[in-house]
């Protein structure tokens, strides 16, 4: 698992890559430098935690998978909580796509950017509303949002106790979706490389 000094790295890293988002990325950098290491991925804290998830893309590369979350009552990406027990933030998002979807790691190719860290292809820092269910306060959720090529079919058997369906979305269409603003062009850079 990252500990603080590799997550300070990653987003150094993710910010040579992505100057323009310096300011956008201000509160991950706040969190990772006030928050001790326990509490980084503690999925009971409500100032928030890190958290992994997978756009995954036909090999078309002209769609991606969104899940329609039963929790959240939104279409998204799959993902979900880091465990204590993965090998790291990137293990965590293949964990959850299986949870999720029953997708394989082996069926997904991890399009990175060149850098030898675990980089992901976007980092995203959202507000999860209030859940009085499973008692938790409003918080906020630092995704770890990789980027994969699906080497499978279109048929996806999803997982229903967290998933109420699935749908391949264009990609150019996710510019109209305020869950992804600005990700379309940055999937399109790093599939073209």
């Amino acid at each position: 698992m990252e500990n603080t000094q590799d997550l300070q790295e990653i987003l150094e890293t993710y910010l040579s890559r992505y100057p323009q988002e310096m300011e956008r990325q201000r509160s991950f950098k706040e969190f990772i430098e006030h928050t001790p290491f326990e509490d980084l991925y503690h999925r009971k804290n409500f100032n928030g935690h890190i958290t992994a998830s997978a756009f995954i893309v036909d090999q078309d590369h002209a769609q991606m998978l969104l899940i329609h979350h039963k929790g959240l009552n939104r279409w998204l990406q799959p993902g979900g909580h880091v465990d204590y027990t993965d090998a790291s933030i990137l293990a965590a998002a293949f964990r959850e796509t299986l949870e999720e979807t029953n997708i394989d790691e082996r069926d997904l190719e991890w399009i990175r950017p060149s850098f030898p860290l675990n980089i992901p292809a976007d980092i995203d820092s959202h507000v999860i509303p209030e859940n009085e269910l499973k008692q938790e306060k409003e918080h906020v959720h630092h995704d770890f949002r990789f980027l994969f090529l699906y080497k499978g079919g279109k048929n996806v058997q999803i997982n229903p106790s967290e998933v109420t369906h699935y749908q391949w979305q264009d990609i150019d269409a996710l510019s109209g979706n305020p869950e992804f603003a600005g990700l379309a062009e940055k999937i399109w850079f790093l599939l073209q490389r």
